[in-house]
């Protein structure tokens, strides 16, 4: 089994290459920054399956599963995402995606996912079952599927959202500016967003993730 891995993180592509490799009968043909070169990756050599990340930069994971979907239909896809809204979720299987699991997945879920699309059958995480369940029956999931943020993430956080700097956070928590950028950027990471004000939103949306 051929498979391609599409994400615009060089350490998540290692992780899950990783993961994969320890998989009986798989073959990683390649890894992909964006929705554009899993296009070429598929038109220049046999696919079988992709891990495909949805947000990338120049285009998508929806976007280019569409694409791939009309010119490649046998190629299975497996949305692998922090992204865990309704909304997206429905999109990204409405787009042809044969399956949605979370980006802190194991090896036993990860081979389970591989063999259900494999199969011809739809794989999502048993947390993406739940909230797609929610969003048909148009209830609001009661708590955002998140990795584990620490104390100090948390505080980095909520120091953002009240519009502090990264000088300003770094004064009031006694850090350095260095060091509060890059737990900006952890947090960004975890949550698979890509700037500030999505940031900002999703903890909107979710508040608990800071308790």
């Amino acid at each position: 089994m051929n498979i391609l891995i599409a994400d615009d993180h060089t350490l998540f592509i290692e992780g899950l290459s990783m993961l994969v490799s320890r998989i009986e009968d798989v073959h990683i043909v390649g890894d992909a920054k964006n929705g554009k070169q899993v296009i070429e990756h598929c038109q220049n050599q046999k696919v079988d399956l992709i891990l495909m990340d949805l947000e990338m930069p120049q285009m998508g994971g929806i976007e280019a599963t569409e694409i791939i979907k009309k010119e490649f239909p046998n190629i299975k896809i497996i949305a692998v995402t922090m992204l865990n809204d309704y909304n997206t979720i429905k999109k990204a299987l409405r787009s042809g995606m044969d399956g949605y699991v979370v980006k802190n997945l194991g090896i036993s879920e990860l081979q389970k996912a591989i063999e259900t699309v494999m199969d011809g059958h739809i794989y999502m995480s048993p947390e993406i079952t739940t909230i797609l369940a929610l969003g048909v029956a148009g209830r609001k999931p009661n708590q955002a599927y998140v990795p584990d943020l620490t104390k100090r993430e948390k505080e980095v956080i909520k120091l953002i959202i009240d519009g502090l700097t990264n000088d300003l956070i770094a004064e009031k928590l006694f850090l350095s500016p260095l060091t509060v950028s890059t737990h900006r950027k952890n947090v960004l990471s975890k949550l698979n967003l890509k700037n500030t004000a999505m940031l900002v939103k999703y903890c909107g949306d979710y508040p608990e993730i800071l308790v």
